[in-house]
């Protein structure tokens, strides 16, 4: 029996879907499972928080320059610069080593164990790289809009502990709400297609592809961070959390 012609519609190859930050796609996941059970952050949304939380504790525990930042000396830039770069590409590359060359590999079960493209690992790469600069840039208006007195901070966890710790818990809840809205307003004509539709062009997602944006949209993306601390006088470890959060969950 002939089959009916296929629609020109349906020929048309589908983009895949957005490699959205892993977080992203727990705590916005939330559905029932058997029996009626509500399902919330999985343990794999609980791990990457917990991994965040750690990293900003380290970077805060190393010295964060805020007292610094008011001098014209451009090294406390450089050194947030480099540690943006060599701490997130480091992870980044670990997880690739250990998700397509290592032993390890077989646990992850859930990815494409064929290994991407050169040419699109590195666009990933270059693109990656080009959206943790934006956030270093970023980063250092924060730090110097505290250092300044621009922007109130609570210079001391101490001073209200129980509000570090509220603005904590509600950190990712934050990112996930703007990051569900800006990512609706992205997938609009003609803004899809000016500022979103390379994100998709990873047919095969590494490590390396969750922040392979357009400037435009990884600047929009890194504002989650910080929206949070220009409305309410928090500590910067809220900050650094969710930044962590954002550069790592991808």
């Amino acid at each position: 029996k002939r089959m009916p012609p296929t629609a020109p519609a349906a020929r048309v190859r589908a983009l895949p879907e957005m490699t959205a930050p892993k977080a992203s796609r727990g705590w916005e996941r939330y559905k029932m499972a058997k029996g009626g059970e509500t399902i919330g952050p999985s343990v794999e949304d609980i791990y990457w928080n917990l991994l965040s939380l750690a990293i900003a504790s380290v970077v805060w525990v190393a010295g964060y320059p805020i007292h610094t930042a008011t001098t014209s000396t451009p090294g406390w830039v450089a050194a947030v610069f480099v540690r943006n770069l060599v701490l997130m590409g480091s992870i980044f590359q670990g997880f690739h080593w250990a998700m397509y060359e290592s032993g390890f590999r077989t646990f992850f079960t859930k990815f494409n164990p064929k290994m991407p493209k050169e040419d699109e690992m590195q666009r990933d790469r270059r693109y990656t790289m080009l959206s943790l600069l934006i956030n270093s840039a970023m980063e250092c208006i924060m730090i110097h809009a505290w250092a300044s007195g621009s922007v109130a901070y609570q210079k001391c966890i101490l001073d209200a502990p129980f509000t570090v710790l509220v603005m904590l818990i509600l950190s990712p809840f934050f990112r996930e709400v703007h990051f569900v809205i800006y990512h609706r307003i992205l997938h609009i004509q003609p803004l899809f297609k000016w500022f979103h539709a390379h994100h998709h062009l990873s047919y095969n997602p590494s490590p390396w592809s969750g922040l392979s944006m357009h400037p435009v949209e990884s600047t929009t993306y890194f504002t989650g961070p910080i929206l949070p601390c220009l409305f309410f006088k928090t500590h910067p470890i809220v900050f650094l959390f969710a930044n962590v959060h954002a550069q790592i969950a991808s």
